[in-house]
């Protein structure tokens, strides 16, 4: 299916899960204010318990929907980038994120520039972006 009919899908889905759920209730308190009244304990009875399955059901199918959804989310491997450029040459390399990387923080040596001096960090790239790249995200097995 295309992603704009699964957009639409989804609301759908709810909206009737919904409706479901209204009705499983009158059902229910139907069934509870019948209680008592002559002749009415077995048709009662059958309402309150179309109500609970109703119920039920729907939560049962509200949960399917959320473990879906969280399992297609683990099932995914997101790989995110770290973009450092040289100040110096304008030499730009992309490689992957590390612990401890962030925004204008200093990462590798540029290996287009001489080496400096010790101590120093002239060679230094600095980190410019950091971010996730949609296109090589892969699924688990």
């Amino acid at each position: 299916m295309e992603r704009s009919s699964i957009s639409f899908l989804v609301p759908f889905y709810f909206f009737l899960l919904g409706l479901i759920i209204l009705f499983s209730l009158i059902l229910f308190f139907q069934g509870l204010t019948g209680i008592g009244k002559e002749g009415n304990d077995l048709t009662s009875f059958l309402f309150m318990m179309s109500g609970a399955i109703g119920l039920i059901l729907t939560l049962y199918m509200i949960r399917r929907y959320q473990v879906g959804i969280q399992r297609m989310i683990k099932g995914r491997r997101i790989t995110v980038l770290t973009v450092e450029e040289c100040p110096n040459c304008n030499y730009k390399s992309v490689r992957p994120f590390r612990e401890g990387d962030f925004v204008y923080g200093y990462g590798e040596e540029c290996p287009k520039c001489p080496k400096p001096a010790e101590g120093n960090v002239g060679n230094r790239m600095l980190i410019t972006a950091i971010y996730l790249d949609k296109g090589v995200q892969e699924e688990r097995s």
